[in-house]
């Protein structure tokens, strides 16, 4: 692969409108080339990035998806505050090789501006038309095989969503800044350029190539003393990334979608599977300097990742406006602004609100390929006897007990992290995803999070998105009901 070439953003599936939208995605294997090289991919429309869908807070967008692969396959918009049910972001469906379903999308009028993204998260085991783990599910037609979430995004299936413009949110100085969507995933590459792997499993050890867009190792240009918005997106199946801009800082202005409530400036960014990040960059004095992932370990059972760099950022002579701003700067990037909190569309503090029921989940394996959520595989049943209620504030305690990290997410709204491992975060600091530390010296790992539940009734699902241990059984999921009901 030829590393270099300039950056491209991912093609857009739409443009940015209020009205109401009608789009459609494909989903076909397809030869794409990654920075010279040709590989089979599983596809959206073609692209080994999906297209990007842009939505606007209270929009209706009908999406019709059509599967052209020999498994079949879905579709879960990540992040989104969708009902779990009916032709929503509902992961009980599945679109058989051949068929057209169409998802019927209604924008919250409040859902915050920023990045999302959407994924297959179809529930079955790799290529044999059964179910995950203790799920029954009918079976599938004769002719069609089901590849699970792992297979389906490690080949392709991802693409980002842009909620309006985040933009929006920040002081007047930064709303008219350049932005960039980069989207990260890596690519396994077999030894017969392919990275569909119908009937294997993914190791997320195994060498592999980290792409950004998907460029190998593309370059973005700057000007002198300039700002720029990132947004980042780890639209992979299982491998985190631990950004630093050499020389530079980034401004965290947005994660997992929510503005912040308390922007925080930073030299690296942990971001897992799923998790997203929007982020002020300020470019130094002309010359060049990377982004990188450094090396980073998910604990004893999980695995190592390298240093590795992903993206060179090369820094021209501006204009003169920016220049001033970038005189006494070291080339390449530089100290991105400071900015004050909350954000327009923070959300609000859950730490003094009403606790109506706490709850406890455990994450634990065996040490091979069984991973469970309280001591059992994901069997379609709900996890918790008692429901969940509408319009209330739960508090849930995840504790990790294997030798490496888990990735918790929770489907259909974001929660509030208030510590890792006893020590406190950041003020209404929301997110959709959060790593839940391996256990040390047999101490497990612990997180506390809050949540409300308002909207949809319904089943809502949690798990953790290294997708091979959702596969095998790290999902759980809630009934949540209205007021005055039992479930």
């Amino acid at each position: 692969m030829v590393p270099g070439a300039a950056l491209v953003e991912p093609p857009d599936l739409n443009e940015a409108t209020p009205e109401d939208q009608t789009v459609e995605l494909t989903t076909v294997e397809k030869e794409v080339t990654i920075s010279g090289k040709k590989v089979l991919a599983e596809t959206y429309n073609g692209s080994l990035v999906g297209p990007t869908l842009h939505v606007v807070p209270g929009q209706h967008v009908t999406l019709k998806l059509t599967n052209k692969l020999r498994t079949s396959t879905n579709l879960h918009f990540h992040g989104l505050h969708l009902s779990p049910e009916g032709h929503a972001d509902n992961i009980k469906l599945s679109v058989q090789p051949g068929q057209t379903l169409t998802y019927d999308l209604d924008i919250p009028k409040d859902q915050p501006l920023g990045t999302y993204w959407y994924h297959d998260h179809d529930m079955c085991a790799k290529d044999s038309g059964a179910s995950m783990p203790g799920m029954t599910m009918p079976a599938a037609p004769k002719k069609a095989s089901c590849a699970g979430t792992e297979s389906q995004v490690g080949a392709g299936l991802s693409g980002t969503i842009i909620v309006g413009d985040s933009r929006a949110s920040l002081p007047s100085d930064y709303r008219r800044v350049t932005a960039h969507t980069l989207a990260l995933k890596d690519a396994q590459i077999s030894s017969t350029s392919s990275i569909v792997y119908p009937d294997g499993v993914l190791e997320p050890a195994s060498p592999t190539t980290r792409l950004v867009n998907g460029q190998y190792r593309p370059t973005l240009t700057m000007k002198a003393g300039e700002t720029q918005l990132w947004r980042l997106a780890n639209v992979g199946y299982a491998i985190d990334y631990d950004l630093q801009l050499d020389g530079g800082t980034f401004t965290v202005v947005n994660q997992d979608g929510n503005p912040s409530a308390t922007p925080t400036r930073v030299k690296h960014l942990l971001i897992p599977p799923g998790g997203r990040f929007d982020v002020l960059v300020t470019a130094g004095a002309p010359g060049s300097t990377w982004l990188r992932t450094l090396a980073y370990s998910t604990g004893s059972d999980g695995d190592d990742y390298p240093d590795t760099t992903l993206m060179k950022v090369n820094v021209q002579q501006g204009d003169g406006d920016a220049e001033p701003a970038a005189a006494d700067t070291p080339p390449g990037a530089a100290t991105s602004p400071q900015l004050t909190g909350p954000l327009t569309g923070a959300l609000p503090d859950l730490s003094g609100e009403t606790v109506a029921q706490s709850r406890s989940l455990v994450l634990s394996d065996d040490g091979g390929n069984n991973f469970y959520i309280n001591g059992k595989l994901y069997d379609m049943k709900p996890t918790f006897d008692k429901p969940a209620t509408l319009g209330t504030v739960e508090e849930w305690t995840l504790t990790n007990t294997a030798n490496q990290n888990h990735p918790f997410h929770l489907h259909t709204v974001p929660f509030q992290v208030l510590s890792v491992n006893g020590v406190p975060q950041p003020p209404a600091d929301y997110r959709d995803e959060v790593i839940v530390p391996h256990s040390v010296n047999g101490k497990p790992g612990k997180v506390v999070i809050r949540m409300r539940f308002t909207d949809f009734t319904g089943q809502w699902m949690f798990h953790c998105h290294i997708t091979g241990h959702e596969d095998n059984g790290m999902m759980g999921s809630l009934n949540v009901v209205a007021a005055g009901e039992q479930g």
